[in-house]
């Protein structure tokens, strides 16, 4: 997969995430709210035991977490503005 594509099925997500309910809950989002969501992603679909994650379904899960990465990344000035970071 070139990254192209990557970006491309990132963005898309991204999208796709924008338009779910409850998306106006994100301003309200910390630093540590977003990463717990982003590392629920990661941790999706990885080896437990003995089962093996499918390509795919760890492809998707990575997609997943960069598209809310995305999502976090366009909150920083909102949480600038709530106080969620050191001077």
């Amino acid at each position: 997969m070139i990254t192209e594509e990557i970006i491309t099925r990132v963005i898309k997500e991204r999208e796709r995430q924008f338009n779910l309910p409850g998306l106006e809950s994100d301003v309200r989002n910390s630093p540590n709210d977003w990463a717990t969501i982003i590392s629920s992603y990661v941790l999706e679909n990885v080896r437990r035991g003995p089962v093996k994650p499918t390509r795919d379904s760890f492809e998707d899960s990575l997609i997943k977490a960069a598209a809310v990465i995305l999502a976090a990344l366009e909150h920083c000035d909102k949480m600038q503005t709530g106080n969620h970071f050191a001077n």
